[in-house]
């Protein structure tokens, strides 16, 4: 399973609350943990639309930051980035105002807990004689006064954030997994082939493989249990698999019949990436002579749940190689890359008919011409769309056995360098500053009961 934006803001929150409940036995350096929590802080909300007004508290290096703090830090980093990797695919996630504003009061919410971690581990004394330490009190007093505006908006629905997950899975820790990972990138390979360099070699060899796959997703699925909740589910996977693989063939033979190019095997990194794939898959489900039986695959419900995510991987990638495919296919056509027999050509292009006999003589016409006329390729451009199609509901259905119908896979080569999103920057009260006569404003000292009297309930 990939990690979803739901876990890691989890899992901010449980950091969030580790970090204040340890703050009166941590006793690692606030400073560095607090500016590089604040600095994890800030990437993530840019990507949720929201500049963080407070500016940084120091200009250390929070690489040797430690404790809690630091732990918090990476979590929060990691939402942001999860955020960071997603395409324009999942563009849409961000459309939803509600979800978007609940996702950004729990930002919020996460970052006042860290802020109020800090100040219980300020000693009021030393705050007093201590100038860095009054600093740093007084910065924290401006963050959770700029955060307030925020967490009352907090919602526990994060809308269409929930599903968004990592472009590729976790690092791979035994044969499924390895499996889940290779499929993935057989599908990026094929993502980030540009059409312009694409041969029909590169297409028929991205046939053969969504063929290959399309049988190894049967032989998988045929081992899945039939229980009453999935069976029906089973049983369309199964057709709309049959049905692809069928259509695979017809257009095998169409590459043969209507294109034609240079002999030879492809050298598409797609290629090398799925025969990775394939020498993993048979290792997987073989011992070298014979494919293993069902009972070496599901033994336990554990197994049969990876069996799932396998299934679900392996025809998520396909779904998308196919329509890879088919883009390239149409692009190729439109700028007249392909080639058809002649005759063919002939069929559907008047200009051949009214050319004169002695030009066709004595300028002997090649077997095989390119063209963009788009009617010549009905018939593969039909058959590409058909496999597509059934290979799209093969993903879908393979999605609601697994149980991650929910998750927004992204996928395609544009990701974005920078949020692509307008940073809304709120408006807060003023904050707490010294006056010349060296005594706090009243907003810093009608801030200080409610910070501390959270700290009435800390765990110790």
């Amino acid at each position: 399973m990939r990690a979803t934006y739901e876990d890691l803001l989890q899992i901010s929150r449980r950091r969030a609350a580790e970090a204040y409940n340890s703050a009166s036995i941590d006793t690692s350096d606030p400073f560095a943990g607090w500016q590089a929590t604040l600095t994890a802080a800030r990437h993530h909300f840019r990507w949720l639309r929201h500049e963080l007004p407070a500016s940084d508290f120091m200009s250390a290096d929070t690489s040797a930051a430690e404790g809690p703090l630091a732990v918090l830090a990476r979590s929060i980093g990691a939402g942001g980035d999860l955020l960071a990797s997603q395409t324009r695919s999942t563009r849409g996630a961000w459309d939803d105002e509600k979800g978007l504003g609940a996702a950004q009061a729990a930002m919020a919410a996460i970052t006042d807990r860290a802020a109020r971690a800090v100040v219980a581990r300020l000693n009021p004394a030393q705050i007093h004689h201590d100038d860095a330490s009054d600093r740093l009190s007084r910065h924290l007093t401006e963050v959770i006064t700029q955060l307030r505006s925020l967490r009352k908006r907090e919602s526990p629905d994060i809308g269409a954030l929930r599903g968004l997950t990592t472009t590729l899975p976790p690092t791979a820790v035994d044969e499924p997994s390895h499996l889940i990972l290779l499929a993935a990138r057989w599908k990026s390979a094929h993502e980030t082939t540009t059409p312009r360099g694409v041969l029909t070699r590169d297409l028929r060899s991205a046939t053969a493989q969504l063929r290959t796959v399309i049988g190894y997703g049967l032989h998988l699925t045929a081992r899945l249990g039939q229980r009453d909740a999935t069976a029906e589910a089973t049983r369309e996977l199964v057709h709309a698999l049959r049905v692809a693989g069928t259509g695979t063939q017809r257009l095998a033979h169409l590459w043969r019949t209507r294109l034609s190019d240079l002999n030879g095997r492809s050298e598409a990194p797609a290629e090398s990436a799925f025969i990775e794939l394939i020498g993993a898959l048979r290792a997987w489900i073989s011992d070298g002579e014979r494919l293993t039986q069902p009972q070496d695959l599901l033994h336990d419900e554990r197994s049969g749940a990876v069996v799932r995510d396998v299934i679900d991987e392996l025809m998520n990638s396909a779904d998308r190689v196919a329509k890879v495919q088919q883009e390239t296919v149409a692009w190729l056509i439109r700028r007249g890359h392909l080639f058809v027999p002649r005759a063919e050509l002939a069929k559907r292009d008047p200009e051949f008919a009214l050319r004169p006999q002695v030009w066709r003589l004595r300028y002997p016409q090649p077997a095989w011409v390119r063209t963009n006329l788009a009617a010549c390729f009905d018939e593969v451009t039909a058959t590409l769309a058909e496999v597509t199609d059934h290979l799209c509901t093969a993903a879908r259905t393979a999605r609601r056995i697994a149980g991650t119908s929910d998750l927004s896979r992204p996928f395609g080569p544009e990701h974005f360098d920078s949020p692509p999103f307008p940073t809304v920057r709120v408006e807060t009260p003023p904050v707490a500053t010294r006056s010349p006569r060296g005594r706090y404003r009243p907003e810093y000292w009608n801030l200080i009961p409610e910070i501390y009297r959270d700290l009435e309930g800390l765990e110790r």
